[in-house]
């Protein structure tokens, strides 16, 4: 299989709309639509970039490793998933309720019959607080406190917090670059 049909694989199977696959890779849909009919080749910082950003080994691109990455993903997703469920302390029903969907969707998904998709992930995170780039790509960074859409929501009508924000982030900026400079 080619990087490119690898690429549209990938995208086609997380669900995912070329301008929202390439968001995360810092490219743009037609970048993603050239890189998928081959016409712009995978460079090596793009292949970094979509190992890093959708949990894809690197040895599947050069063919090294039997599991596809949606294999591979899928059960991770499964598994973080089960976490999940397992420190929420609720039942399948209970949590299928509280993230308004089935109890049967929930475990069509643990069992691995239904993939975990965004829009379930995107509701597990507004509900229960777990970022879903956590569920979906294993970015552990996202996992507390998740740049959900009720927080964007908050801080578009809160914007001394937004200023607060853009300050700190100078001040982390300033700061690592004397830390760079002085190396």
């Amino acid at each position: 299989m080619s990087d490119a049909s690898k690429i549209r694989c990938l995208r086609e199977n997380l669900g995912l709309r070329r301008t929202e696959f390439g968001l995360k890779i810092g490219c743009t849909c037609g970048q993603v639509e050239r890189l998928e009919d081959g016409l712009t080749p995978l460079t090596e910082e793009l292949r970094i970039k979509l190992c890093r950003e959708y949990g894809v080994h690197d040895e599947w691109f050069d063919g090294s490793s039997e599991m596809s990455p949606l294999e591979e993903n899928s059960d991770l997703r499964r598994k973080r998933l089960k976490r999940i469920l397992e420190e929420s302390g609720m039942s399948q029903r209970e949590f299928g309720k509280s993230t308004h969907t089935s109890a049967s969707l929930l475990n069509e998904v643990l069992s691995g019959k239904k993939q975990l998709t965004i829009k379930y992930a995107k509701k597990i995170e507004e509900t229960l607080g777990v970022g879903a780039d956590w569920l979906l790509y294993g970015d552990e960074d996202a996992k507390e406190y998740p740049l959900s859409d009720t927080v964007i929501k908050y801080m578009k009508k809160h914007p001394e917090i937004r200023k607060e924000i853009y300050e700190r982030m100078e001040t982390d900026t300033a700061v690592m670059s004397k830390d760079a400079e002085g190396t």
